[in-house]
């Protein structure tokens, strides 16, 4: 198995007051990632509140880019229709809403065991983000997209996004970074990052007065 190793900066993590704990968290990678094997099977795990815990993992071999939900995280995906199982992991737009309900009925959430709902550690179980095939790639991207994601911690249920790049020409992806919001249940919007608030801003103009002050 091949991990290797972000180079992953936090942008900006931003509490709107002292007594509030919702913020968004933004992991940009300085370098990022195109992910795309040869020869071997390769995994790349990812760690979105960066707790020690593997939260989702990229899988890739020769033609097939998939994620892997550990235990019982969800990924949102375009189903395909029916009777068919399953569908490739869903390309969303800036701006998209993440959160429990989704308000498009194009969408869904699943875990990528589609059967069991619950991935063991190790288990072979990858929703399809890029897959070739002999008449082009089938996959629900055309350029640089968000992967919606919900995962579990000890506080509770996190939304989030990766940020990638893949579409029908791709044999592999670009993996650019991700996000997630700390409160437990709270939306995150695909793209979104922090701004900082207007307690922020009012304590920098504070800080700018009294130096202003000192200097006269």
């Amino acid at each position: 198995m091949s991990r290797r190793l972000l180079t992953a900066g936090i942008v900006a993590a931003v509490a709107f007051g002292p007594a509030a704990h919702a913020a968004v968290v933004v992991t940009a990678l300085s370098d990022p990632l195109f992910l795309r094997d040869e020869f071997f099977g390769s995994y790349h795990p990812v760690d979105v509140d960066g707790n020690g815990s593997t939260d989702f993992t990229f899988g890739y071999n020769p033609g097939f880019v998939g994620l892997r939900t550990e235990a019982a995280n969800r990924v949102i995906f375009s189903p395909d229709p029916p009777p068919n199982l399953g569908g490739p992991v869903a390309s969303l737009s800036h701006g998209f809403r993440v959160q429990s309900t989704l308000e498009s009925s194009t969408f869904s959430w699943r875990s990528s065991d589609l059967l069991g709902g619950f991935v063991s550690p190790g288990e072979n179980a990858f929703a399809s983000i890029v897959h070739a095939l002999s008449t082009g790639s089938s996959t629900d991207f055309n350029g640089r997209g968000y992967i919606g994601v919900e995962f579990e911690s000890t506080l509770g249920t996190h939304y989030g996004y990766l940020d990638i790049e893949a579409g029908p020409g791709f044999d592999g992806i670009t993996f650019y970074g991700w996000a997630y919001e700390t409160q437990p249940g709270a939306p995150i919007f695909a793209g979104q990052v922090p701004e900082p608030s207007v307690l922020v801003l009012a304590e920098i103009a504070a800080v700018s007065f009294l130096l202003r002050r000192r200097r006269k």
